[in-house]
């Protein structure tokens, strides 16, 4: 792996990591809209499974007493059902149509965000919450992109910030381990993508000390914007790639 290589899945992993702090999910989206340009599709969704678990521990550390388990349950039990089944179906499929399937998911995450985001409410319900797991699990099986439908239904049905992140950290650490498990399973998971992992780990620390800071100052809607408006264009490129 060259510098230039290291650099941009760094700073990529960075990014995507601080957004991830602030807001509850958006590594996966960041990292996607990178990586696959620099290694293989496959790789990439596992080194972003593996980043994103590293990222929900060490939060859950300090945050764990807010999980709303009631509320997650739903969601979980669908999610870690579908996400492992994503993964399956994903062995040996053609990686040109999963990166042009990736690229329609983003550009249509963007357009949601920017548009639509603070107009559509959902009610926090277990049958809308075992919804938000299917969707959830199907994407990040698939694209490791999964933390939009499940915000949504959190974001409606939680009584803070703290409650909000707790609980979508926990969701997605049950996930991670269940895709990776899946992945390492079917041999996804190499020694490679363990070396790229350990590779990102300071920058993944460093995105969380970030984030931290300014999870309380920083609106957190706004940034969801922008980061959502470059994925439209980012999800462009890769449909025609």
């Amino acid at each position: 792996m060259n510098v230039l290589t290291l650099t941009l899945l760094m700073s990529s992993a960075a990014a995507g990591g601080i957004i991830n702090t602030v807001c509850g999910f958006g590594l996966g989206a960041v990292a996607m809209s990178v990586w696959p340009y620099l290694m293989p599709y496959m790789q990439s969704v596992s080194v972003v499974t593996l980043c994103g678990l590293t990222i929900d521990l060490l939060l859950l550390c300090n945050t764990y007493r807010f999980i709303s388990w009631k509320k997650l349950t739903p969601c979980l039990i669908c999610g870690m059902l579908f996400s492992s089944l994503s993964v399956y179906l994903s062995v040996g499929a053609a990686e040109k149509a999963l990166v042009r399937s990736l690229g329609v998911i983003l550009i249509a995450l963007g357009i949601y965000s920017v548009f639509f985001s603070g107009r559509i409410r959902i009610k926090a319900s277990p049958f809308n919450g075992c919804i938000a797991g299917t969707l959830a699990g199907a994407f990040s099986g698939l694209f490791s992109v999964g933390g939009p439908p499940v915000a949504i239904y959190l974001l409606a049905g939680t009584d803070s910030n703290s409650e909000y992140r707790a609980t979508l950290n926990a969701y997605f650490c049950f996930i991670n381990v269940s895709t990776t498990w899946a992945r390492w399973r079917n041999g996804i998971i190499t020694a490679q993508v363990l070396q790229v992992w350990l590779l990102l780990a300071g920058a993944v620390g460093l995105s969380i000390f970030v984030g931290n800071k300014v999870f309380y100052k920083l609106n957190g809607a706004k940034l969801r914007k922008i980061v959502y408006a470059y994925l439209i264009f980012s999800g462009t490129l890769l449909l025609f790639r």
